[in-house]
């Protein structure tokens, strides 16, 4: 067998827990705390040997969130109110969308996002911009 993959095999029951898709809330909230602390550990160091510990876990949590934001299926605003609520951002956050009234408008429906909004958005939260253009 690969040297490589038989040592992968003896410490794989440590490392899974850490790359694995979140199951719940908590779990995902466990994972962030896990990525902000292998960030803390990396220190800027891109060839650290966590970056890509880092990446896998980043990966896992974003496949939680796609599962989570997909699975509201209420439209864009359902879907911003809730990556707004996941990620703990207040409205005063979302200069991308514009002033705290104006995403207060856009979150009590008298007004739409617009295509710079979505684009701004997806990038802030690191989804699809499609999360943003679905219609309630």
């Amino acid at each position: 067998m690969n040297p490589l993959l038989e040592n992968a095999m003896q410490h794989w029951n440590m490392v899974a827990p850490a790359i694995d898709c979140p199951n719940n809330h908590e779990d995902y909230l466990t994972l962030l705390n896990n990525i902000q602390d292998a960030i803390e550990l990396v220190e800027n160091r891109p060839n650290s040997p966590l970056t890509g510990l880092i990446e896998a876990m980043a990966m896992s949590a974003q496949k939680y969130e796609k599962s989570k934001v997909e699975s509201l299926g209420g439209g864009n605003l359902t879907a911003l109110k809730y990556l707004i609520k996941l990620h703990g951002v207040r409205q005063s956050e979302l200069r991308e969308i514009g002033s705290q009234g104006v995403v207060s408008e856009i979150l009590n429906g008298k007004r739409s996002l617009t295509l710079r909004h979505v684009k701004a958005l997806a990038k802030r939260f690191n989804v699809s911009p499609n999360v943003f253009i679905k219609d309630a």
